[in-house]
């Protein structure tokens, strides 16, 4: 059966190359995805392959070499706020409180009691009500990537794009805190693209997972999970994607070595 929700990103026959030391460096090459409204999306392949060199194309921090990228019926050229991007390390401003550090997220003109309600939504969402007041320092790493999440989400994009949010955090921390993110992405419906080295992760999350080859980084496959949410790690059907996946980094040799298990 068809998917019949719109089109909220799609890829074009992207490439994106380099020049280094005269040569040309091919680091994506003909990556074309559909993907919907409200899809949530990860990325996984070997070190280099291009994963966040995609995202920073589709936010608009890059450009393509040639193709093209659409968020909604935008062209994508610069940055804007239907796409928002939380990356590896929280970024927070050390000297900011929570509050501070979301509201400074807001790029939107607002009358101040919008402004404080939407602040106090956001932190409410990340399940951080109480720590208004705290420093990035009186917190922990997962909790600063939830601040992180909310500061992203206040200008309400249709889109966000996370690169590897989770790499830094300890393993029950990291377990957390797809549960949190799976629970507001469920809350906020909102597209959501993961790029991640965590094969388990990213079958936890996605409703379809890209893979991407050795570089230059290329669509290998894309498999659909259709497993019922919250999921469990140990199902029969959740082991025959993760061995999948890992046949194709570790037996058909398409570039996986530095791959995380």
């Amino acid at each position: 059966m068809s998917d019949e929700r719109k089109t909220q990103v799609l890829v074009d026959g992207v490439r994106r190359t380099f020049q280094i030391s005269g040569s040309e460096l091919v680091v994506l090459d003909r990556i074309d995805l559909d993907i919907k409204e409200g899809e949530f999306i990860s990325i996984v392949g070997a070190s280099g392959c291009g994963k966040s060199t995609l995202l920073k194309l589709i936010v608009g921090l890059d450009h393509p070499t040639s193709g093209q990228i659409k968020v909604g019926e935008r062209v994508v050229t610069e940055p804007s706020l239907d796409c928002g991007i939380i990356f590896q390390e929280a970024r927070l401003y050390p000297w900011l409180t929570v509050w501070k550090n979301v509201e400074f997220g807001i790029t939107r003109k607002l009358g101040a009691a919008e402004r404080r309600e939407l602040i106090q939504q956001h932190i409410d969402l990340v399940g951080l009500h109480g720590f208004e007041n705290a420093l990035p320092k009186q917190l922990s790493g997962g909790m600063q990537q939830r601040v992180s999440i909310a500061r992203a989400l206040v200008n309400r994009p249709d889109v966000l794009l996370l690169d590897e949010p989770f790499g830094a955090l300890d393993a029950l921390t990291r377990i957390n805190m797809q549960r949190e993110v799976l629970r507001i992405w469920e809350a906020e419906k909102k597209t959501m693209i993961l790029v991640t080295h965590d094969i388990d992760e990213a079958i936890y999350l996605s409703d379809r997972i890209v893979v991407l080859s050795s570089r230059p980084g290329r669509v290998h496959d894309i498999i659909n999970v259709d497993l019922p949410r919250p999921r469990e790690r140990s199902g029969e059907e959740f082991i025959r994607i993760r061995t999948k996946i890992h046949e194709y980094f570790f037996q058909n040799a398409i570039g996986g070595s530095e791959l995380a298990e």
